[in-house]
């Protein structure tokens, strides 16, 4: 081997599917005629059209995927209707027969190494139900500035949007609950300087200040990664201006951003 090169591990499949998403937002938003290339696994493909709102034919995804090792072929056919449609959630299929969903969502959320995200500007923050507003608002505003600020009811449509991989059903019932029994502060948040703020750092610094937390009462929802924090976009503050606070704040290192997820890909 040649001792100048450093072997650099792949991506946890969550990570590989968080970077299709980030592809297909940034894509849309740039307004860049590419595909992203669609996922193996039927139940990442499904996700990325969940998550992002948008059915896989306007992604550019015309035929059902080969069937892969992550499923089984039932799975394979629901995972791609439901991608198909204005994107569902396969709670609308009711039990499975199989236990192919469970174990996908399971490697979804297991802890792994994270790659180095591309820095965006904009993003949303939640702040969760009976949290300390004030001491997180604080604590935001030492790393952003607010854009914009105001309550919202969720309701169990948006939780399934915002958490599409939470599995368990007693987890589930519990999560929803919980996050729909008051209003939740939301922001728009801009980092001053790009690529200075890292999200996932903010937020574990300012649970570990508050403390008292379980893992669902963990005082504060903030995207990690950047194709996620455009869909909570998307889907709370609505497409139009999510696209003006594109243009206006992060339009510009687009090209930047999209090299580097293509890059992560061509890892594996």
């Amino acid at each position: 081997m040649n001792a100048g090169l450093v072997t650099r591990p792949g991506l946890a499949q969550r990570d590989r599917a968080k970077v299709r998403l980030a592809l297909t937002m940034e894509y849309q938003l740039a307004e860049v005629a590419a595909d992203s290339g669609r996922p193996s696994c039927p139940w990442d493909a499904w996700w990325v059209c969940y998550r992002s709102g948008v059915p896989a034919a306007e992604l550019g995804w015309a035929t059902e995927p080969p069937l892969d090792e992550c499923c089984c072929q039932r799975c394979r056919h629901d995972a791609w209707q439901l991608a198909c449609r204005r994107p569902e959630h396969p709670d609308s299929l009711g039990p499975r027969s199989c236990d192919c969903l469970h174990e996908w969502a399971v490697r979804m959320r297991r802890p792994a190494p994270e790659p180095a995200w591309p820095a965006l500007r904009t993003t949303l923050a939640l702040i969760k139900p009976r949290a300390d507003r004030d001491a997180v608002l604080t604590q935001l505003a030492t790393r952003f500035v607010v854009i914009d600020c105001w309550d919202r009811q969720l309701t169990a449509g948006d939780v399934r949007r915002l958490y599409p991989d939470a599995y368990g059903a007693d987890h589930v019932a519990r999560l929803t609950d919980y996050l729909t029994s008051a209003p939740v502060h939301t922001l728009v948040l801009l980092a001053p300087v790009p690529g200075l703020v890292s999200a996932k750092r903010v937020k574990s610094g300012i649970r570990q200040r508050l403390g008292g937390a379980d893992p669902l009462r963990n005082h504060l929802h903030l995207p990690d990664d950047p194709g996620e924090a455009l869909c909570d976009l998307r889907h709370l503050v609505g497409h139009d201006l999510l696209l003006d606070l594109y243009r206006r704040y992060d339009r510009d290192g687009a090209g930047d951003r999209i090299a580097r997820y293509r890059a992560l890909l061509a890892r594996g």
